[in-house]
């Protein structure tokens, strides 16, 4: 037995990470069975809610925890996560702040598998995006900006473009980036880039020569170059690996 399973087997309650971030208020953690329903969730998430206790989010879906179309928008995108089984990493999105206004958050969601590779849930997590000394305006644009680069993650956009769109100076994006994501603007860019690919290698049955001008590589050498330094493999064994593993 491996020493997490191991420990593991030991709790009392194996969902304990809800506990650990009912003291962090800027972000809110769940964990959701293979029907989106929730079955572990810390006291931000309820209280933002106006549920109150989180144990009265046990057994509801998003679609009945967020009003309107939020609610909806979460929970189709919960379907899509359990229905591909694919991760979402640091998406920008809006969700509910202090008070129910809504606002800026980064989000990451990983799907749960059980030991035959099967999707049985998802766990995840949605940060405030609020940047240091950043003041209300300047964050919505710089939110609108990073949308942009969410939609478009080519060599069409440059971190000058960003900028512009973002109101500020190229240092000034830098900064913000750096902060949040701990990556310069420039690398933020590659990682939507990698980001796009992978998903595109895990999704299509596109050449790999046609992924890398779609994800804004001028050739099929440069693109292997950089996503086998930031992966660990090339994208051909990407692609054979994410195969192999959901044929299990």
């Amino acid at each position: 037995m491996e020493p997490l399973e191991g420990l593991v087997a030991l709790l009392d309650r194996p969902l304990v990470c809800g506990d650990l971030f009912d003291g962090v208020p800027d972000t809110i953690f769940f964990v959701k069975d293979a029907a989106g329903r929730y079955v572990a969730a810390n006291q931000v998430l309820a209280e933002r809610t106006g549920f109150g206790r989180k144990e009265a989010l046990i057994g509801l879906t998003a679609d009945q925890v967020f009003p309107g179309a939020l609610g909806r928008r979460i929970a189709s995108q919960d379907r899509a996560i359990l229905d591909s089984a694919r991760s979402l990493k640091g998406e920008l999105e809006l969700h509910l702040y202090p008070g129910g206004e809504e606002g800026w958050c980064l989000t990451w969601k990983e799907p749960l598998f059980d030991q035959r590779r099967k999707v049985v849930g998802l766990v995840g997590l949605s940060r405030d995006l609020r940047p240091a000394n950043a003041v209300p305006d300047e964050t919505a644009a710089l939110s609108r900006a990073l949308q942009s680069a969410q939609r478009r993650p080519d060599a069409s956009l440059k971190v000058s473009d960003l900028a512009e769109l973002a109101n500020l100076s190229t240092f000034q994006l830098d900064q913000r980036i750096r902060a949040m994501f701990g990556l310069s603007a420039g690398q933020y860019l590659t990682r939507l880039r990698i980001d796009q690919a992978s998903e595109l290698l895990r999704q299509s049955r596109e050449p790999i020569s046609q992924i890398a001008l779609d994800c804004g590589y001028a050739d099929q050498t440069a693109f292997t170059r950089q996503f086998t330094k930031l992966v660990g493999l090339s994208p051909g064994a990407y692609r054979k690996s994410q195969a192999h593993s959901f044929r299990q």
